[in-house]
């Protein structure tokens, strides 16, 4: 598991991973450990499998309902008929916008972290290993028992009241888990051995858990367990809070033995099968492939499923493998095209700076890339085509602003000598704002370990042409995802894209 080693005057600690070091970590182009010369997906090395297309096709196709469709679920992101008009979103929401999840500035959103298991409190130092890992979210369980209520939690549960008392234990960790700049799903989990939450109950605990955070801010939204259910139980959260999004549990369609939320053509990973580093790197991957956030957790070792009440309930929260440790764009001020690492440790990120769900952003709106110390532990340098750096050299969060009229940004971090990126103590995308004549900080320049900067300005602030709101969840009757209409084009695309990681996993 992902550890620290490093002596002192040695720059930060460096991840280890079973003796793991820097010259050993793993290649991350969305690359499929095993594959014949470390090909990286969608590059089309197929050589040596003609047997094995049709059915890698077929599965692909499936899989690329998670990338092309824009229906499902549905998201509780606007007023719909018969709910209640409410205020403004709380600051730091999360939507879904097509395909997407999206913040209030219009940028796709690519949240990575952990699973903070059900009555757990992470540590200080936990806290401050995640933002060094470059986490910039976290999915916390919420135990519900019958008639959804959320009694308190831990492993010697406090008293208190036995339908809210959890929700204020939860409420606090919250608290302290968006003041370092994380944004927070609530995933509403079984509290009892056995117990299978019902329709009615998830209704209820819902609508109990929506009004408890209705004004709280940095929250991506609820999870619930699979469910035939999530048009009514959407409706439910809407009538409550229109701005939250409901995600609904389901089979990750890459792999059997993973598990994602999704809400129409978006989602992130939950479950990671087996756990083992190997698995985990294939499924981070995956994420990368199909710009889907992910929180790991790894699987109780017993296999049980602790929940969170009482002596012997309550599991830690799992340490992350370093091969899921990697740089990766936080919040993209567009579209983004593909991002990922090579061998040789180079990261690329395309984007197109556009809003997703269509329209424009104002000028000046910040892309934020986290460069975690553990990738690049003699510094960086950054090269940007298409537009210019924002964040000082060296920054552990990389800010980089579109030229006007581009069509496309293209970012490149190397390896270079210098001094390794630090974390800030707040977490993504916050460390790339809009001041009022455009983003903070100094153009970057050339430097070993700084950022050289791209061709254009940045442009003057101003509001963009709004795209269609976020998606709204009324869509009570949307069908479950998976089962909508493929739209083709995405469909071969994504086979493209996944079919040989599906090669591989089915291999294994």
């Amino acid at each position: 598991m992902v550890g620290r080693a490093g002596a002192a005057g040695a720059g930060p600690d460096r991840l280890t991973q079973g003796g793991l070091t820097r010259s050993g970590e793993a290649r991350h182009y969305c690359t499929v450990r095993g594959l014949t010369g470390g090909s990286r997906i969608g590059s089309g090395r197929w050589a040596g499998r003609p047997k094995r297309w049709p059915a890698t096709l077929l599965v692909g196709l499936l899989a690329g309902l998670l990338v092309a469709s824009g229906e499902g679920v549905g998201q509780a992101g606007r007023v719909g008929a018969g709910s209640v008009p409410a205020a403004e979103a709380p600051p730091g929401t999360v939507s879904r916008t097509a395909n997407f999840l999206t913040d209030a500035a219009g940028r796709v959103v690519l949240p990575r972290g952990v699973t903070v298991p059900a009555g757990t409190v992470p540590t200080a130092e936990e806290l401050r290993r995640w933002l060094d890992y470059g986490f910039t979210a976290a999915r916390l369980e919420l135990p519900m028992t019958s008639g959804g209520g959320f009694p308190p939690t831990g492993a010697q549960p406090p008293a208190g009241d036995l339908e809210q008392g959890g929700l204020e234990q939860a409420g606090a960790l919250v608290a302290d888990l968006t003041d370092h700049g994380l944004t927070v799903v609530l995933s509403i989990v079984p509290g009892a051995r056995g117990y299978q939450p019902s329709t009615s109950d998830l209704t209820a605990g819902l609508r109990r858990a929506a009004e408890r955070f209705r004004v709280t801010g940095g929250l991506i939204g609820f999870e619930v367990p699979p469910t035939p259910a999530a048009g009514d139980l959407a409706a439910a959260l809407r009538a409550v809070d229109p701005h939250r999004t409901l995600w609904v549990g389901q089979q990750a369609p890459f792999d059997p033995a993973a598990q994602v939320a999704a809400n129409g053509g978006a989602g992130y990973i939950t479950a990671w099968a087996d756990g083992t580093p190997a698995r985990a790197a294939q499924l981070a991957a995956a994420g990368d492939a199909f710009s889907l956030g992910w929180f790991y957790d790894a699987p109780d070792a017993d296999g049980r499923l602790a929940t969170g009440i009482g002596p012997g309930e309550v599991r830690a929260v799992a340490t992350p493998p370093a091969e899921i440790v990697r740089p990766y764009p936080a919040a993209v001020a567009g579209v983004p095209t593909s991002y990922g690492s090579d061998g040789a440790g180079v990261f690329r990120l395309v984007y197109r700076p556009v809003r997703a769900g269509g329209g424009t952003l104002p000028p000046g709106t910040p892309t934020a890339v986290i460069v975690p110390g553990w990738n690049y532990s003699v510094g960086y340098q950054a090269r940007v085509t298409g537009g210019q750096v924002t964040s000082e050299p060296g920054a552990g969060v990389l800010c980089v602003v579109a030229a006007a009229g581009v069509a496309e940004v293209r970012v490149e971090i190397v390896p270079a000598q210098g001094t390794a990126p630090v974390a800030p103590p707040r977490a993504g995308a916050v460390n790339c704002t809009t001041g009022p004549t455009g983003p903070t900080g100094p153009t970057g320049g050339d430097g070993a370990a700084g950022a050289a900067g791209g061709t254009g300005a940045a442009g003057s602030p101003g509001a963009g042409t709004p795209a269609a709101a976020p998606e709204a969840a009324g869509a009570d009757t949307d069908p479950p995802l998976l089962l909508v209409v493929l739209p083709l084009l995405g469909a071969a695309l994504a086979a493209a894209v996944l079919g040989p990681v599906l090669v591989r996993l089915r291999r294994r």
